[in-house]
């Protein structure tokens, strides 16, 4: 595989973005773009987990610009797409360099929709401590 130029992180999993916005619109809508563009070895998107971003998504961030781009829609699909041919940062969409991430706004069911996602990566790493014990066992 060849150098990517760029290399865009969607959050899409983390426990706020989706709250603020389409997340797996952006990312879709981002892919197809650089798919039509002919663009997919030069440039990447991804799926992130949470970006720590909390209260300024949807979030994506690009590498290697180290440029942090908050409160996204899907209709800024367009112009981010277009800031990475032309080298040209949204500056609307920018995230401040110190920006700090804030969740104390959102209501009690995206709260508690946290708290379940944290109950369900205690459940998956348990479960691989279990298999891996597992296998040890029976290896041995």
């Amino acid at each position: 595989m060849p150098i990517l130029e760029k290399h865009l992180f969607v959050c899409t999993h983390g426990p706020f973005c989706w709250h603020d916005g389409d997340c797996d619109g952006i990312f879709e809508r981002l892919k197809k773009r650089v798919a039509a563009a002919e663009l997919k070895d030069s440039v990447r998107i991804n799926r992130a987990g949470c970006l720590n971003a909390c209260g300024h998504g949807p979030a994506v961030v690009v590498y290697p610009d180290n440029i942090w781009y908050g409160h996204v829609q899907i209709d800024d699909v367009d112009e981010l797409f277009a800031s990475l041919q032309n080298g040209e940062p949204v500056a609307r969409l920018r995230l401040p360099d110190d920006f700090q991430k804030q969740t104390n706004h959102y209501p009690e069911a995206v709260q508690q929709f946290k708290r379940v996602e944290r109950g369900l990566d205690d459940q998956r790493r348990a479960a691989r401590e279990s298999i891996f014990a597992a296998e040890s066992v029976a290896s041995d």
